[in-house]
C-alpha cells in the first residue's frame, strides 16, 4: 500500500545507523514491466509483505523496468531507478525506503510517524548533505512538513487530512476543532476523530482544540496532499475544561444555531442530589430547556412536550431517560462523554421528534492501560472498569450503578413511608475494535431496572434495554460510512398484592428495531455532504392486565399489538460560500406505514369521535397496510460573519413525529404509554423558525448570544376532559388532534477564565394549544388558545465555577422559573344524587413560582502520578434556602368545600457527601 512519509521523519528518531546494508534476496515471481511504481509498491506489500516509504511526487512518473521473471527485487529496483537521482534501501524488517540522492548505511528501525517526530531523539549520520541538514534544523523548530519541495507543483489546492486523538487514552476525539489561522477556516472532527481540508500549498499555523484538553498549535509546511495526525494532552490545571462549548471560535463561526453542549467534566462540577451526577437534567441549566415540575421525568425544550425530544445513547433511543420518575438521570456520568442538544438546526440524519434531539455520547475504553473508578454516597454507588483488551486495538468500558436507599426510609417514623421502597440499577458497556487502519466496529449496550413500592402496596417497575452495533469504514480520503443496527426496548409493570380481591399485574411493552447507513463525503474544502437511509420497525404491546391471586376479581384483558414501519432517506450539504457566509441545507423524506393485524373502529362522519358513535369495525390481516403518512422534512441554516467577533444566524426546520406519549397529568406518570399514529391519531408536524446574534467580547473571555424562535405544530395531541387513557381499546375517542404554538427568546452570557467560569441564561417562552374540532365533545376551552402544561414564560439560570486552587473548587447554581399552569376546582354542585366538582377552564391558573439554590464544594487528592489511587470528595447542598417548591397540588373535599394541598418533594436543604476514586 502506498505510504506517504518524508525523509526528515526517517532521519530524526527512526534510524539506527550502525552496521551494513541488510538487503535481501527477494524473488519477484511475475513480470511487472511498465506498471506504475505506486502499483508495484502496493503489490510488494500485499504479496511479499514489504512496506514502502517514499514521497508521492518522486515516483509520479516512474514505471517499473523488469526484463524477466522471476527476478531479484534489487535487480528490478536498480534498473527502474538507474536514470533517476533516487536511491533505495531495504532493511531486515522488509521495509523499502527511497531517498533523494542519499546513500544510507545502517539498519532501519521503523516507528510510527507520530513517534518519529520527536527531534530530541535524532541520531543522524554525518554523511547527510547540507541541504538536508538545513531541513532538519527547520523541522526541529517545530515545523511539520508534508510533501517534497522539489516535486512538480500540484493542483492549486491539496488535501490535508488526519486524525485527532487523546494523547493519554488514544481515543479519537469527536467534535474537536481543527483551525487554520491564516485562512480563518476551521472544521470539526467526525466520530472517528477524522478531519479534512482542501487548501493551497504553503505555510500555516494549525490550532487544535477539544473540551477539557490542552490546546495544540502546530506549524505546517504543506507541499502536497498528505496526512497529519494530532494528539491533545490533558491540561496541567483543570480549569479550562469548565466550558460549555469546544472553543472560542465555534459560537461565532459555526453555521448551526440552537445547539448546546456540555461535557462530563462540566456536568460533574454541578451540585448533585444523592451524590449522583445527573447528565440529562443538567440540560435544565441551559436556555430554552425547562421541566414541568421538580424531578418530573423528561425535559421540555422550547415549549415542547417531554415526548417531543429524541434521546439517543450512542445512537440508540432511550424511551425513559430517568430513574425513579425523575430523581436521577438514566446515564452514569462515568461512561458518558457529554451531550449535544439540538433545539434548532437539527441535522438531517435525525428525525422522529418535533422539538429536539439530545445526543448523549459514550466514552471509549482506555486503549493504553486498565483503570478502575467509582464513587460512594449515602444512597448510591457506582463502579467503572475500562482498559485495552488488545492494546492500541480493542478497548472496553463497563459501568454499573445501584441505589441502597431503603435504609433511610426505614429510619422514618411515618409507617406509610417506612414501608415504601425505592431502588434502581443500571449497567452500561461499550467495546470498540479497529478492524483495519480506518475501519472500526463499535458495540454498546445499556440495561436499567427501576423498582418503586408505595406504602407496601402498589409496586411500579420499569426497564430499559438498548443495543447498538456500528461499523465505521473509510472508503477513501473523501468518503466515510457508518452502518448501524439498533435495538431498544422499554417496558413497565404495575403490580398490587395487598388486597387479594383486587390483586393485579399491569404491563406495557415497546420494541424498536432500526437499520441505517450514514455517509459523509467531502468533495472539496468548502463542502461537507452527509447522506443516508434508515428503516425503523415499531412493535407495541399497548397493555395487558391479569389477576395475580385466585381470589382476585380483576378481569384479564389484553389490547391488540400495534406495528408500524418508518423509512427515511436524507441528504445535507454544509457549504462555505465565502469566509463570511455559510449555509447548511438538508432534505429528509420519510414514509410511515401503519400495519395489521388490527381491528379498526369506524365512526359516524357527522358526529364527534366517541364510543357511542362507533358504527362498525374493519379487520386488517397481519402485515396489511392500514394507513400511510409521510413527506419531506426541511433543514436550512445560514450564518453571516460581520467581523471576527460578531455573526448573525437564521434557521428553519420541519420535523415529523409518528410516535407520541400519552398522559393526562402535568408530569409523566409511571403508567404513561407511547402510541403510534394510526388512521385516527395523526402524526405531528412541527415547523420552527429561528434567528440569532452571536458576539465574543474582551478577547473571547465572554460569549454573548440571543436567539428568537417561533414553532408551529400541526396535529398535536391532547386529551379530552375526564379522559381514561389506561387499557382503553378505543383510545382515539379520548384524544384530540389540534394546533400547537411556541415562541420565545433565549439570552446566554458565558464567562471563561482561569479561575472563574460559568454562564447566565434567561429564557422567555410561551407554549399554547387549541383544539380545532367542530363537535362540542372534542373541543377544549371552546377551541380557544390555552397554555399547555409546560408553558413557563420566564426562566433564569446562573451557573458558576470557581477554582480556588488545583485541588479545591466551589460551584453553585441558582434557578428561577414561572410556575406551570394548572386546572383547579372552582365550584361544587349536585348531580345524579351525588356531589360533583366544577373545574376551571383548562390550565387557567398557575402553581407558585419555582426557585432553588444549590452549592457544591469539591476537594481533589494530591496530583502525584505515582499514587496507587486518585481520590476526591464532593460535598453538595441541594436547596440551600429550604424553599418548599410545589411539585403538585391536590384537593380534598371536607364537606363544605374542596381544600387544596401543595406537595413538595424537597422542602428543606439536602446534604450529600460523595467519595470518588480512580485506580
Amino acid at each position: 500500500m502506498r505510504k506517504y512519509c518524508y525523509l526528515i521523519c526517517f532521519l530524526i528518531g527512526i534510524y539506527t545507523l550502525n552496521g551494513q546494508s541488510t538487503q535481501q534476496d527477494i524473488l519477484i515471481q511475475e513480470n511487472y514491466n511498465t506498471i506504475a511504481f505506486e502499483s508495484f509498491a502496493k503489490i510488494l506489500e500485499e504479496q511479499y509483505d514489504i512496506q514502502s516509504f517514499y514521497f508521492g511526487g518522486w515516483v509520479k512518473n516512474i514505471t517499473i523496468q523488469q526484463s524477466q521473471a522471476p527476478a531479484r527485487l534489487e535487480e528490478i529496483l536498480d534498473a527502474t531507478l538507474a536514470s533517476t537521482s533516487y536511491r533505495y534501501f531495504i532493511n531486515k524488517n522488509r521495509q523499502l525506503l527511497l531517498t533523494a540522492g542519499l546513500n544510507i548505511n545502517g539498519n532501519l528501525t521503523y516507528q510510527e510517524a507520530s513517534e518519529a517526530t520527536t527531534a530530541n531523539q535524532a541520531q543522524v549520520s554525518q554523511s547527510i548533505s547540507p541541504s538536508t541538514q538545513s531541513a532538519l534544523t527547520d523541522f526541529e523548530s517545530e515545523w511539520f512538513v508534508i510533501g517534497d519541495p522539489s516535486a512538480p507543483e500540484q493542483e492549486p489546492k491539496v488535501r490535508l487530512s488526519g486524525y485527532v486523538r487523546n494523547e493519554e487514552t488514544q481515543e479519537p476525539l469527536e467534535a474537536a476543532i481543527v483551525y487554520i489561522e491564516e485562512l480563518r477556516n476551521g472544521v470539526t472532527t467526525d466520530s472517528a476523530g477524522y478531519y479534512e481540508f482542501f487548501i493551497p500549498q504553503g505555510r500555516y499555523q494549525v490550532i487544535v482544540q477539544s473540551v477539557g484538553l490542552k490546546e495544540k498549535s502546530q506549524k505546517l509546511q504543506l507541499y502536497s496532499s498528505g496526512q497529519m495526525d494530532l494528539q491533545l494532552g490533558a491540561l496541567v490545571l483543570n480549569i479550562e475544561e469548565i466550558t460549555v462549548r469546544a472553543d472560542k471560535k465555534k459560537a461565532i463561526e459555526s453555521v448551526n444555531m440552537g445547539v448546546e453542549a456540555l461535557t462530563t467534566e462540566t456536568i460533574k462540577e454541578l451540585p448533585t442530589l444523592f451524590g449522583e451526577v445527573d447528565v440529562v437534567r443538567s440540560a435544565l441549566m441551559l436556555p430554552g430547556v425547562q421541566t414541568a415540575g421538580e424531578f418530573s421525568a423528561g425535559i421540555n425544550v422550547r415549549g415542547g412536550g417531554a415526548d417531543q425530544n429524541l434521546v439517543l445513547l450512542n445512537g440508540a433511543p432511550v424511551f425513559n431517560a430517568s430513574h425513579l420518575f425523575g430523581f436521577s438521570s438514566a446515564f452514569s456520568s462515568d461512561v458518558v462523554d457529554g451531550f449535544e442538544l439540538y433545539k434548532s438546526s437539527i441535522p438531517a440524519k435525525f428525525g422522529g421528534r418535533v422539538s429536539s434531539v439530545l445526543e448523549v455520547g459514550m466514552k471509549e475504553g482506555n486503549q493504553e492501560k486498565w483503570s478502575l473508578s467509582g464513587g460512594i454516597s449515602p444512597v448510591t454507588g457506582r463502579l467503572t472498569l475500562e482498559g485495552p483488551i488488545i492494546k492500541d486495538h480493542t478497548s472496553v468500558i463497563i459501568s454499573g450503578r445501584s441505589t441502597y436507599a431503603d435504609w433511610i426510609l426505614d429510619q422514618i417514623e411515618d409507617a406509610s413511608i417506612r414501608n415504601s421502597r425505592a431502588n434502581y440499577a443500571d449497567l452500561t458497556a461499550r467495546v470498540r475494535t479497529r478492524l483495519a487502519q480506518n475501519d472500526y466496529l463499535d458495540i454498546s449496550g445499556y440495561i436499567s431496572n427501576d423498582d418503586f413500592k408505595l406504602n407496601g402496596d402498589t409496586t411500579f417497575a420499569y426497564q430499559n434495554r438498548n443495543l447498538a452495533v456500528h461499523y465505521q469504514k473509510a472508503f477513501n480520503d473523501q468518503l466515510f460510512g457508518t452502518f448501524s443496527g439498533v435495538y431498544s426496548q422499554y417496558q413497565f409493570n404495575v403490580e398490587s398484592q395487598e388486597q387479594p380481591a383486587s390483586a393485579f399485574d399491569l404491563s406495557y411493552l415497546i420494541n424498536y428495531w432500526e437499520g441505517k447507513g450514514h455517509f459523509s463525503y467531502a468533495p472539496a474544502d468548502n463542502h461537507q455532504v452527509n447522506f443516508g437511509i434508515s428503516a425503523i420497525n415499531y412493535q407495541l404491546d399497548p397493555g395487558q392486565i391479569a389477576p395475580t391471586d385466585p381470589e382476585s376479581l380483576v378481569e384479564p384483558e389484553t389490547l391488540a399489538r400495534e406495528n408500524a414501519i418508518e423509512a427515511s432517506i436524507y441528504v445535507s450539504d454544509d457549504w462555505t460560500v465565502s469566509p463570511s457566509f455559510s449555509i447548511s441545507a438538508g432534505l429528509r423524506f420519510t414514509q410511515y406505514y401503519y400495519l395489521g393485524p388490527r381491528e379498526v373502529n369506524e365512526y359516524r362522519p357527522d358526529a364527534a369521535r366517541t364510543e357511542n358513535n362507533i358504527i362498525g369495525t374493519t379487520n386488517y390481516s397481519s402485515g396489511e397496510l392500514i394507513q400511510r403518512y409521510g413527506g419531506p422534512e426541511y433543514r436550512l441554516s445560514m450564518r453571516y460573519i460581520l467581523d471576527p467577533n460578531n455573526s448573525f444566524k437564521a434557521a428553519f426546520n420541519r420535523n415529523r413525529q409518528y410516535l407520541s406519549m400519552l398522559f393526562n397529568s402535568a408530569t409523566i406518570s409511571p403508567t404513561a404509554t407511547w402510541k403510534l399514529a394510526d388512521n385516527h391519531i395523526l402524526p405531528q408536524t412541527g415547523d420552527q423558525f429561528s434567528i440569532g446574534y452571536f458576539r465574543n467580547m474582551r478577547n473571547d473571555e465572554y460569549e454573548f448570544s440571543i436567539e428568537a424562535y417561533f414553532k408551529s405544530i400541526q396535529d398535536m395531541l391532547d386529551y379530552k376532559a375526564g379522559a381514561d387513557l389506561l387499557l382503553n381499546e378505543n383510545l382515539e375517542a379520548q384524544l384530540v388532534n389540534g394546533q400547537g404554538q411556541a415562541y420565545g427568546l433565549e439570552v446566554l452570557l458565558k464567562k471563561k477564565g482561569r479561575r472563574l467560569n460559568g454562564w447566565l441564561s434567561y429564557t422567555y417562552s410561551r407554549s399554547r394549544f387549541r383544539s380545532e374540532s367542530t363537535f362540542l365533545e372534542d373541543q377544549i376551552n371552546q377551541n380557544d388558545w390555552f397554555n399547555t402544561n409546560f408553558d413557563q414564560p420566564h426562566d433564569v439560570s446562573l451557573v458558576s465555577f470557581y477554582k480556588a486552587s488545583k485541588r479545591f473548587s466551589i460551584s453553585t447554581n441558582l434557578t428561577y422559573s414561572t410556575g406551570r399552569p394548572i386546572t383547579i376546582p372552582v365550584a361544587k354542585y349536585n348531580f345524579g344524587n351525588g356531589e360533583r366538582l366544577q373545574y376551571s377552564r383548562r390550565n387557567e391558573f398557575r402553581v407558585p413560582d419555582y426557585f432553588r439554590w444549590d452549592l457544591s464544594i469539591n476537594l481533589d487528592g494530591n496530583h502525584k502520578k505515582s499514587k496507587f489511587a486518585h481520590s476526591s470528595w464532593s460535598l453538595s447542598l441541594y436547596n440551600v434556602t429550604g424553599r418548599q417548591n410545589v411539585y403538585s397540588i391536590y384537593f380534598v373535599s371536607n364537606g363544605e368545600e374542596a381544600q387544596g394541598y401543595q406537595l413538595s418533594i424537597f422542602g428543606r436543604p439536602f446534604l450529600t457527601l460523595t467519595f470518588n476514586f480512580k485506580i
